[in-house]
């Protein structure tokens, strides 16, 4: 795979798992009638670029720790799991620390460091990439889709059927969580498919900390994707990890630029 296709393919990775901090970080859910069942489409959490709501007054450091577990028709399994640490500090600013670790058959064995800061403050978002110490600066978006977006490009497929449930409250490492199915039917023949596919997402969120603390996504397509918090530490991060190096060069983006930072050659 040559660089430019290997950047490509990097910049798509990085967006993905970009979009598992987001979600489980700052999505707060809807009231009960529209509660959100966590991310969703193609590919589970790794969906959409939702900002979320700017929550403050709750610090937090925790680890968020991502799983792909995928079964091929011949019974093999394939599983992969990357890990990233994920701050939040008083004002509501978020920092990711995602360590992409994987080895797929297009790209070969993939390793990179990547850096996300959300800073609703000064309404822009940055992405680091430690190995060249450059930045990408771009403002962020307002609002996310949410749920009913998603229920509505689902019937413009023809996918009327979403089931929305709630499963009660359980702890998820140490931290009271309330959860939330649901269950979206892809009806015969939208997509050449034989019988109905149904994709299910778990959505476990904490009122105390404003976020979810577990989501869990299965998708027949694609496999089952689970993202969860550990570690949890309710304290304040060093107002440094929000910051910009001063040896780094910052580029400036703009609105539909993808947020990504080539690796060094």
């Amino acid at each position: 795979m040559n660089g430019k296709k290997r950047a490509t393919w990097l910049m798509v990775l990085a967006a993905s798992l970009v979009s598992v901090g987001l979600a489980a970080a700052q999505e707060p859910p809807h009231p009960p009638h529209d509660m959100m069942g966590g991310p969703g489409g193609m590919g589970g959490p790794m969906s959409d670029f939702l900002e979320g709501k700017t929550v403050k007054g709750s610090p937090l450091s925790a680890d968020l720790i991502i799983t792909r577990d995928t079964v091929l028709a011949d019974g093999n399994r394939i599983h992969n799991e990357s890990q990233s640490k994920l701050y939040r500090d008083a004002e509501g600013r978020v920092r990711r620390d995602l360590d992409i670790n994987l080895a797929m058959p297009a790209t070969g064995k993939i390793k990179h460091n990547l850096v996300v800061i959300t800073d609703p403050v000064a309404g822009t978002r940055y992405m680091l990439n430690p190995d060249n110490k450059t930045a990408r600066s771009m403002p962020m978006r307002g609002g996310h889709p949410g749920d009913r977006d998603r229920d509505a490009h689902m019937k413009a497929m023809g996918g009327s059927d979403v089931i929305k449930e709630s499963l009660g409250t359980k702890t998820v490492n140490g931290i009271q969580a309330e959860g939330v199915r649901v269950t979206r039917t892809i009806p015969a023949g939208v997509m050449g498919n034989e019988k109905p596919i149904s994709v299910v997402t778990e959505r476990w969120y904490s009122p105390e900390l404003q976020l979810a603390v577990m989501t869990v996504h299965t998708d027949p397509m694609m496999g089952t994707v689970t993202a969860k918090l550990a570690n949890i530490t309710q304290t304040a991060p060093d107002a440094s990890l929000f910051q910009i190096p001063a040896d780094y060069m910052v580029r400036q983006g703009k609105p539909g630029d993808p947020m990504f930072v080539p690796p060094k050659p």
